[in-house]
Order: C-alpha cells, then structure tokens, then sequence
C-alpha cells in the first residue's frame, strides 16, 4: 500500500491543490453561498479521489504487493498480469527479458557442465599414456624402447591438441582461412604425422587422391578432420588390416572418403556418433574412446559448410564420406 501511494503522491497532491483552488476561487466569486458549501465541495472532492485511489489499487494491488514481496518474488511478479494494460505490458516485457536472462544463464551453467565433463575425460585420457611410460621406466630403468615411448608421446599431443581445437572451435570463425587445397597432399601430410600409430596398430593406409584434386576449404581444420576419422579408423581396426582413403569430384563437388574394415558400429549408435561425450558401444568394450574428437571433427564440418555421413556395418567395417 505504501508504495502505491508513492506511486500516486503526485496525483494527490494535485487533486487536492486543484480542488482547495477551486473551492476558494468560487467562495472569492459568490459561487458558493456559505462556507459550508465550500466543505461539501471538498468532501465530494476527496471522495471521488478516494473512489479512484481505492479503485486503481485494487486492480494493481497484485503488482504492488509483488514488488514489495522482494527479489524472491519475482516468479510471481512475472506470473501476474493485472487488468491494467500499462502495467500488463510491464510485466509481460519484463517476464520476456527474465526468460531471456534465465536461458543465457542455464546456457552458461550448460557450458561448464561440459567443461568439468571435458576435463574429467581428457585427465581420464592421459592417465593412459602417463601409466605406460611410469611402467617402461620403472620396467627397465636402463633401456626404454624409443618407439614405444614415441607412441606414447604421441598419444598425450594428441590429446593436447584435442583441448585446443575444443577451446578454439568456439571462435574458429574468426580463425578461418579459406583457399584452394590440394586433398591429397593434406592427407599424405595427415598420414605423415600418424605413422607412428598406423605402425604400432600395424594398420595400413591406402591413399587414391588425384593430386591434382583442389578443395575450396581451411587446410587446418580440414587436416584435424581427417585426423580424427583416421585415429577412429586406426582405433577400431584388426591389425594387418588397410584403411582406404579416397576421392571423387562431381558437379556437386568433391567426396572424401575414409573406409575401415574394423569392427563397425552397431546401428542403434549410428544416430548418437557425433554427440559429445558419447563414446557407444565400442567404447565402452575397449575403453579407448572419449566421446570428444568426432564431435570437435563435426562442428568443424558444420562451420565450414561442409557435409558428412556415415556408413557401417557391425563386424565388416566403417566409412565416412565428407562432402567437400
């Protein structure tokens, strides 16, 4: 009530001038008879202007109480419209902006959920390689199998650049370069960098690229692309096994294609793949996956306005087509 009254301090103030100036103007005129007809003015006068403060709280009585409820209130404030429009629109442009205020927060609470996720799958990750290495020196102190620690090595830059193309695809539009790239060369240069992987899985790659083939493209992204399909088809693989990588231009334009003859994908994971954190199926029986790479590998298809798509069968092997 208190502050209902604040609201209108003015508008009674200015009745109440108005009205005391009426009244002594017409008693100055004659227009009243005696001084008693002045009082009945004003009685009327207060009257009415109580009738209208009584009558407009009333309507408003649910907005000032709500306000005056506090900060916890304001579910209900935002609940309550009033048959009031002035006061209807308030509280339905203030409710517009206190949903919009609660998504951007529950999407901030969403990204460190994601973010505490992520960390506990990377520390998870390179727990690995860390235990391998501990176990080789502690093994043989004197001799440590160069190769072997390589891998290793590997493994944990690796995950390292997982982190920073996870943080960075945040904003990778502002990093974007985008040009004509020789395919085949970016693939030879991919398979370059993981040798060391293909010979310890003892998997080999088959490359069938024009060299001459060029795609419209950010060479950076599109390398950690076909890294991440190719340590999916190297993880997944039996050893002396071949992964074909290959290409074909259309009209529509060029098709990379990545194929394994691993273990495949069971169909009921075919639509989940490239959800964060899932790891299906084979991750789960060989405790190799993070749910992380195939995720990073789509948004970045997605922000180069490329396409993908995914063909397996469960004991006969994966491929992964990106449309380029």
């Amino acid at each position: 009530m208190r502050l209902f009254l604040k609201d209108h301090l003015d508008v009674i103030a200015l009745f109440l001038f108005e009205s005391v100036a009426i009244a002594l103007a017409f008693r100055f005129v004659d227009g009243f008879a005696s001084a008693a007809g002045v009082a009945y003015f004003l009685f009327v006068s207060v009257f009415v202007l109580a009738a209208f403060l009584i009558v407009r709280f009333m309507r408003k009585r649910a907005f000032y109480e709500s306000l005056e409820a506090g900060a916890d209130a304001m579910e209900k404030l935002l609940e309550r419209h009033g048959s009031d429009p002035v006061t209807a629109a308030y509280v339905a442009r203030g409710r517009d902006a206190y949903h919009s205020y609660q998504r951007r927060l529950n999407e901030r609470d969403e990204e460190m959920l994601r973010w505490r996720t992520h960390v506990m799958q990377w520390v998870h990750q390179m727990k690995t390689p860390v235990s391998v290495l501990r176990l080789m020196v502690q093994k043989d102190p004197g001799r440590i199998d160069s190769f072997d620690a390589l891998c290793e090595l590997d493994r944990m830059q690796g995950q390292l650049d997982l982190v920073l193309s996870f943080v960075r695809m945040e904003r990778m539009q502002a990093d974007l370069a985008i040009e004509d790239v020789p395919l085949k060369r970016t693939v030879d240069a991919v398979i370059a960098k993981e040798r060391r992987l293909f010979v310890q899985k003892e998997v080999f790659p088959v490359v069938d690229i024009d060299a001459g083939l060029r795609v419209r493209t950010d060479g950076k992204w599109l390398a950690f692309v076909i890294e991440q399909m190719l340590h999916n088809a190297v993880k997944y693989s039996d050893a002396a096994s071949t992964i074909e990588v290959g290409a074909t231009a259309s009209d529509a334009g060029v098709t990379l294609s990545i194929a394994d003859h691993g273990i495949g994908i069971r169909e009921r994971d075919l639509p989940r793949i490239f959800d964060l954190y899932f790891t299906g199926s084979n991750g789960r029986d060989h405790d190799q996956s993070s749910g992380i790479g195939l995720y990073v590998a789509k948004h970045v298809l997605d922000e180069l306005g490329h396409g993908i798509e995914v063909e397996s069968k469960l004991g006969a092997g994966t491929c992964m087509r990106i449309t380029l």
